[in-house]
């Protein structure tokens, strides 16, 4: 259903003129110089625009459409708690019916020792919580000097303060002062890019682990809090990363006592034929930030899980400090808790995890097949179906 009678160029118009976009040209948008589709409708994998444009979404709206467009369950599920009970805050123990089943539901679908989840609203408030989380850990424990953090070159984390320092890509740096001085970047693991001549991808994962072990050394491993990683790069490029590397980085981590903090906003619910990516890479997180394929992207919603370690920690600080002092007004949204678990519910009824195992590596082959000998084309990766 239309919400005017606007045309195309009349909704441009309004676009160009009131609309601040993400990632954009802001100057050349608004000179109308930048295409400007205006989309409409979608179902399925199929996305239009409101000319009748139709385009095969194989992107997933930003790796995030997982179920689909149209999904009626999703949908029904966010109509009927909009009935009953639009919002309620979860502040001060006050709870919520989907709230709470949507906590369970992604405790036991994570596994692995998780304790609790912290829901927001993006994968970057997500991480912004996690850090703020890893210090107020460390303070607890007596260490106020153990706060900085390593990322990766390349690596995403959100586009915030913190959250834009983590993510290792200068766009997001550039005149923004950032940066800032707290985060650090080590080797960016892609084989294929940073790998010398006749290296192994062991021999690489292993340099990748020295690496980052001469950073902590350098740094003061006493200053260093938390290495935080996706277990695909996902904006970086869709990096899997080379044979034994996160078993070398968790051997590093685990010497110097430093948390892991798995970003599993792209890599989440079943994208890499595994439940979450740190699965498949046998990853040993405190950490795990969720969002995008927590909903299908129908409401926004994202989570911080908390593992067993540093959920002891925080329970020990509020015994001795009183309550945490964190939180969003939209933390626990009813219903974007409600379109998540209907969408948990539908991963598992549809058997999603199944068909990523069934079509992923059909995907990965026939790409290979098709695009590796292109001359222009250097290498083709991928994992499941990313």
């Amino acid at each position: 259903m239309r919400l005017s009678n606007l045309g195309t160029e009349q909704l441009r118009e309004k676009d160009r003129s009131f609309v601040f976009h993400p990632s954009t040209h802001l100057a050349k948008h608004s000179r109308g110089e930048t295409p400007n589709r205006i989309m409409a409708g979608a179902e399925g994998v199929y996305i239009w625009d409101t000319e009748g444009r139709r385009s095969l979404d194989g992107f997933g709206g930003l790796y995030c459409v997982n179920m689909g467009y149209g999904c009626t369950e999703i949908a029904e599920a966010i109509a009927r708690q909009a009935h009953e009970l639009p919002f309620a805050h979860v502040y001060a123990s006050q709870g919520t019916e989907p709230v709470a089943l949507l906590a369970e539901a992604v405790v036991e679908y994570f596994g692995q020792n998780m304790r609790r989840v912290y829901f927001g609203l993006s994968g970057s408030d997500a991480n912004e919580t996690n850090i703020k989380l890893v210090w107020y850990y460390n303070n607890i424990l007596g260490r106020p000097e153990k706060k900085k953090i390593i990322s990766r070159n390349r690596g995403y984390h959100g586009s915030g303060l913190v959250t834009g320092s983590l993510t290792g890509l200068p766009f997001f740096h550039n005149f923004f002062d950032l940066p800032l001085d707290l985060v650090r970047h080590t080797t960016t693991p892609h084989y294929y890019r940073q790998a010398r001549v006749e290296e192994s991808e062991e021999a690489f994962s292993r340099r990748c682990a020295d690496e980052l072990e001469a950073l902590i050394l350098a740094e003061g491993p006493e200053t260093v809090a938390a290495f935080i990683g996706e277990p695909v790069l996902g904006t970086g490029g869709i990096v899997p990363p080379p044979k034994g590397y996160w078993t070398s980085i968790q051997a590093v981590l685990d010497k110097y006592d430093i948390l892991l903090i798995a970003d599993e906003v792209v890599c989440g619910f079943a994208r890499t034929g595994e439940k979450f990516g740190s699965h498949l890479y046998n990853m040993r997180p405190d950490f795990v930030t969720i969002a995008k394929g927590l909903s299908s992207a129908y409401l926004p919603i994202s989570g911080s899980i908390i593992g067993d370690r540093v959920w002891s920690v925080l329970e020990q600080g509020t015994e001795k400090h009183g309550a945490l002092g964190h939180g969003w007004t939209y933390s626990g949204h009813t219903l974007c808790a409600a379109a998540a678990l209907a969408n948990i519910r539908l991963l598992k009824e549809k058997n999603i995890l199944e068909h990523v195992r069934d079509v992923g590596p059909y995907w990965q082959d026939r790409m290979k097949a098709e695009l590796a000998g292109h001359p222009i084309v250097g290498e083709v990766r991928g994992v499941g179906i990313l």
